[in-house]
Order: structure tokens, then sequence, then C-alpha cells
């Protein structure tokens, strides 16, 4: 029996191996770079909330300030 096709298949497996390391350690990269991702979002929807919540605060006391004018 020729033992060339058992080589060549081992060799076929030891490259399908390899192939699958670096597969896994892409997707520990890409995972890594989307959790990060996803806590720079969650960060900027936060800012966004808080500079939301104080223009209104400001729109109020414009609104305010401007009814005590009216009134005079």
């Amino acid at each position: 029996m020729d033992l060339s096709v058992f080589n060549q298949l081992e060799q076929r497996v030891e490259e399908l191996l390899a192939r699958l390391r670096d597969v896994g350690q892409e997707n520990a990269e890409l995972r890594n770079r989307l959790e990060e991702k996803d806590r720079e979002l969650s960060e900027m929807m936060e800012l966004a909330s808080e500079a939301e919540a104080e223009r209104n605060q400001i729109r109020q006391k414009v609104e305010q300030l401007l009814g005590k004018l009216e009134t005079l």
C-alpha cells in the first residue's frame, strides 16, 4: 500500500488545523474589537442623552426668562 496518500492526507489535515487556529484567533480578535466598539457606543449614547437633558434644561430656563420678560 502506498503511504503517500496518507502523507498527503496528514498534510491536508495539518493545514486545516492551522487554518482553524488562525480563524479562531481572528474570531477572538474580532469579538474583542466588537466589545470595545459596544462600550464606545454605550458611552456615546450616554453622552448624547446627557447633552439632550442639558439642552432641555436650557430650553426651559430660556422659556421661563422669556415668560418673565413678557409680563413686564
